[in-house]
């Protein structure tokens, strides 16, 4: 009875992780408000901060997560690979839509300094982050940053790179209202990690399989130290500097916004004078959509967790 019970808990938690999974593959949805609105957020967060003190338990505890969490991400991937190729700027449109919809849910943590120096404090760690992220994806788009390149033609900084953007991109997840892949797509990663991980074009189809074993372990293991450092930092940055935390965090996510349309990968878009119309006009409808739907789930999760 108690086995049965333990294999249903196992295929429930793996049917919660395909959702977290695909939220995760999708720039501007945060995995983390995904998992408060399925009520396991709390649980995820403390078996990773914990994985120390009893491996055992914990992990087994995250297993069927990360199990759905692939699938579903993997599955997500995919989708999002061929939609790209087809209407590069409706997925964008859709993705900043996504973005905008999640900006109440870091806006009502931001609270008024009791002093000058408290909002200085404030306004500055969310300019700091908003020039950040902004010009990360401006000046990858000016200057033309071929990152596929760099990774077909075994550049040696493309590695550390990679982690660093499976870091963030993995650390993001843990915060509600931010979007890990959205982290890729700032850092002008996401299309060209899609491009040679999955498809006709990627490493495992054109023979460079090593390359694209090792630029996978490099990602999955910046994302495993983004997940531990996360986990403890936000713990503690929430604790003792949580106002300021999220100035930071909006500013962040407002500089991803305008990243979003301005990064190496969708810039070529623009210039194409052939590229049809409708793209961008279905595109901007789908801004509105992504807006109101992230929104309304924001509020559900609200609800939810209160």
């Amino acid at each position: 009875m108690e086995n049965e019970s333990t294999k249903k808990n196992f295929l429930v938690d793996t049917l919660k992780g395909l959702p977290l999974g695909v939220s995760a593959a999708v720039p501007g949805v945060s995995a983390g408000t995904i998992a408060i609105i399925e009520r396991c957020y709390d649980r995820i967060i403390s078996s990773i901060a914990d994985i120390k003190k009893d491996f055992k338990h914990n992990f087994l505890s995250l297993l069927p997560f990360l199990l759905g969490y692939l699938i579903g991400g993997a599955l997500a991937l995919l989708a999002i690979k061929k939609g790209y190729e087809f209407a590069p700027f409706c997925l964008t449109g859709l993705f900043g839509g996504f973005i905008i919809g999640s900006l109440p849910s870091i806006a009502v943590e931001l609270h008024k300094g009791n002093n000058v120096k408290e909002k200085l404090w404030h306004i500055g760690a969310m300019l700091i982050c908003f020039a950040l992220a902004s010009l990360l994806g401006i000046l990858s788009a000016l200057y033309k940053l071929d990152l596929t390149s760099a990774m077909t033609n075994h550049n040696w900084w493309i590695y550390p790179y990679v982690f660093l953007a499976g870091a963030l991109g993995a650390g993001a997840c843990l915060v509600p209202g931010v979007s890990g892949s959205m982290c890729l797509m700032v850092m002008g990663l996401y299309i060209p990690l899609l491009g040679k991980l999955i498809g006709n074009d990627s490493f495992f189809m054109t023979g460079d399989v090593l390359n694209g074993v090792i630029i996978t372990l490099v990602l999955l293991l910046g994302a495993i130290v983004g997940l531990v450092v996360a986990s403890k930092g936000m713990k503690y940055l929430l604790a003792k500097h949580r106002t300021t935390t999220f100035y930071a965090i909006f500013g962040l996510i407002l500089g991803s916004l305008v990243s979003m349309f301005m990064n190496s990968s969708i810039y070529p878009v623009y210039l194409d004078a052939s590229h049809p119309t409708w793209d961008y006009i279905v595109g901007g409808c789908l801004l509105l959509g992504g807006a109101l739907i992230t929104y309304l789930l924001y509020k559900f999760s609200n609800k939810k967790q209160n």
